[in-house]
């Protein structure tokens, strides 16, 4: 899992294949832009990062209830929103990943 919510991010769908978000894959229908959900976290409003923490507790929450959790991937290159890493770095993934600041995220 990751905290992504979008296909926004450069080349998941595949080499020159675009996203389903944005209409770009072929045979898909447009939901919004990518433009504010991938690149760079440094350029993430503090709206999305919260979102961000917010679906990152949610889902570390649920999996704990289960059979536990292991993230996607470590680190993505042009799409922070992918990343373990970036998400420590800039903040909507704690450190301490029992820390919670939305402790009834789940209800």
């Amino acid at each position: 899992w990751s905290t992504v919510f979008t296909d926004c991010a450069k080349y998941i769908n595949g080499r020159g294949n675009g996203a389903r978000y944005d209409g770009t894959l072929p045979g898909s229908t447009y939901i919004g832009s990518c433009a504010q959900w991938t690149g760079s976290g440094a350029n993430f409003s503090a709206d999305y990062k919260a979102f961000l923490r917010r679906f990152w507790e949610a889902q570390v929450t649920a999996f704990e209830r289960g059979q536990g959790w292991m993230y996607w991937t470590w680190k993505a290159e042009v799409a922070d929103e992918w990343s373990y890493s970036a998400g420590l770095k800039y903040g909507w993934i704690p450190q301490d990943p029992n820390q919670r600041i939305y402790p009834n995220v789940c209800g």
